[in-house]
C-alpha cells in the first residue's frame, strides 16, 4: 500500500494537484493582502476564504483522478486480485489529498513568513480554523471521487468543480442561516471575532463522516456508505438549528487597546497595534486641531475594540477607526484614504432632508467648509474656506464649534448662515 501511495505521488494526479493548489493559493493571497496582512488569525481566517476556489479544484482534482483510474482499467486489475476494492480508492484519495494540502500550505508558509515579523497578537484558537480547513479539502478530494467514479463523462472534472464552487458559494453567501456553517467557507469573520467551539468541533465532525460516506460511495461500499452519511446528517443537525454567523463574540485578548504614549488619544487593538505607527501621524494631527472644541472628539479608537451592542453615535467624543483591512503585505498602512473617511466622519452631516431643496444644499456647502477646515485644506471656488483661514485662530474655532451644534441638531438654518460670508 505505501508502495502505491508512492507511485501515486510522483506519477498520478497528485504532483498536478500540488501545483495547481499551490499556484491557486499564491494567487488569491496576492489578490487581497489587505485581508491577512500582519495577522496570524487573518492570514488562517483567508485560507478559509479561500476554499470557495481550493475546494472546487480538489473536487475536480479528484474527478480527473477516478477517471485516470477508470480509463486505465484500474478497477478491473483490483477485482482479479485479492486485495480489498477500498483500497485503491483509499491510496488515491490520500495522494490527491496530501499533494494538494500541501500545496495550498507551502504557498500560505510563504505568507507566514511575511506575517511573523509584523504581527503583535498570536492568540491560539486559529488552529482549529486551519484544522477545519484541511478536513474540507480531504472532503473535496473525497466528493470528487465518488463523482469521477459513478459518472463516466470527460467533461466530469470541470462540471464538477463549477457545480462545488456555485455550491460553497450559495451556502456561503446565506450567512444569514446557521446552516451556513455547513460549507467550510469564511468570508464576514473578522480576524478578531471567535467562532464558538462547540461550533468548530460539530463542523469538523460533519467533514470527517461526509469524507468517509463519500469514499465510501466511491468504492462502491453501498451500507458503509449509507451508516456514515447518516451519521453525518445526525452531526449536521445541532449545526443547522444552532446560532448562526451574525454577531459572533470578539477575542477579548485581540482587541484589548494599545494607545499612544503621547499627544491626543489614539488606540488601536492589539491585533492592530502594527499599525499604530502609520495611523498615529494621520490621525493626531486632526484630533490636535479640533482639541478641546465643544463637540468635538478628544481621542480615536479601533472599531474593532467597539462592543457589539454599542452603535456608533455621532458626537459621542470617539472617532471610530476601521482597520480591518488596512494591512499590507508589510504590516504597513494600506489606505490612507480610507482613515481620511474614518476622520470625515466629524463634518459629516447626518440630517435627513430634500436633496433637491437650494437651502439643504447650502448646508452641504457648509459642510464641505468644516471639512477643509479640520484637514487644512486649500481654498477652491466651490470650497472658499481661505475667509476662515483669514480670521484669527480662536475665530476659527468658534466658528466650528458653531457648526458642529448646528450638524448635531441639524439646524439648517443655522449651517446655512456660518456658510455665508463674514
Amino acid at each position: 500500500m505505501r508502495r502505491i501511495l508512492r507511485t501515486e505521488l510522483r506519477r498520478g494526479t497528485a504532483p498536478w494537484a500540488a501545483a495547481a493548489m499551490c499556484g491557486a493559493g499564491v494567487w488569491m493571497l496576492a489578490v487581497h493582502p489587505e485581508d491577512w496582512g500582519g495577522r496570524w488569525a487573518g492570514l488562517v481566517n483567508y485560507l478559509r476564504t479561500s476554499l470557495l476556489i481550493l475546494c472546487a479544484l480538489m473536487v475536480a482534482a479528484g474527478v480527473w483522478q477516478a477517471g485516470r483510474e477508470r480509463r486505465r482499467g484500474i478497477d478491473e486489475m483490483v477485482n482479479s486480485t485479492p486485495r480489498p476494492g477500498w483500497q485503491p480508492v483509499l491510496v488515491a484519495w490520500l495522494a490527491v489529498t496530501l499533494a494538494g494540502t500541501v500545496g495550498v500550505l507551502v504557498a500560505f508558509a510563504g505568507a507566514a513568513v511575511l506575517v511573523a515579523p509584523v504581527a503583535t497578537y498570536a492568540g491560539d484558537g486559529w488552529w482549529w480554523t486551519l484544522l477545519v480547513g484541511v478536513l474540507a479539502l480531504g472532503a473535496a478530494t473525497a466528493g470528487g471521487m465518488a463523482v469521477g467514479r459513478l459518472v463516466r463523462l470527460r467533461l466530469a472534472a470541470p462540471v464538477a468543480g463549477l457545480a462545488a464552487y456555485l455550491g460553497l458559494a450559495i451556502l456561503t453567501y446565506w450567512d444569514t442561516k446557521s446552516a451556513v456553517w455547513l460549507a467550510p467557507v469564511q468570508v464576514a469573520q473578522a480576524a478578531y471575532q471567535v467562532v464558538p467551539g462547540r461550533v468548530v468541533a460539530w463542523q469538523a465532525g460533519w467533514l470527517l463522516a461526509l469524507t468517509v460516506a463519500l469514499l465510501a460511495l466511491a468504492a462502491r461500499r453501498w451500507l458503509a456508505a449509507a451508516l456514515a452519511g447518516v451519521l453525518a446528517v445526525g452531526v449536521a443537525v445541532p449545526i443547522v438549528t444552532g446560532p448562526g454567523p451574525n454577531r459572533l463574540p470578539a477575542d477579548p485578548d485581540a482587541v484589548a487597546l494599545v494607545c499612544t504614549d503621547s499627544g491626543p488619544k489614539v488606540c488601536v487593538a492589539r491585533i492592530h497595534a502594527f499599525l499604530l505607527d502609520d495611523v498615529t501621524p494621520i490621525v493626531q494631527p486632526a484630533l490636535a486641531r479640533i482639541e478641546g472644541i465643544p463637540g468635538a472628539p478628544d481621542r480615536a479608537m479601533d472599531d474593532a475594540a467597539r462592543p457589539v451592542d454599542q452603535p456608533q453615535v455621532p458626537g459621542d467624543g470617539t472617532i471610530w477607526l476601521h482597520l480591518d483591512q488596512q494591512a499590507t503585505v508589510r504590516g504597513g498602512l494600506a489606505n490612507q484614504d480610507w482613515l481620511a473617511s474614518d476622520l470625515r466622519a466629524v463634518t459629516e452631516l447626518n440630517c435627513r432632508y430634500d436633496d433637491h431643496d437650494r437651502e439643504d444644499e447650502r448646508a452641504d456647502l457648509t459642510g464641505g467648509l468644516a471639512h477643509a477646515w479640520l484637514f487644512e485644506m486649500p481654498a477652491s471656488p466651490v470650497v472658499p474656506v481661505d475667509r476662515l483661514y483669514a480670521l484669527p485662530m480662536p475665530a476659527q474655532r468658534a466658528w466650528f464649534a458653531d457648526y458642529l451644534r448646528a450638524a448635531a441638531a441639524c439646524d439648517v438654518a443655522a449651517l446655512i448662515r456660518l456658510g455665508q460670508p463674514r
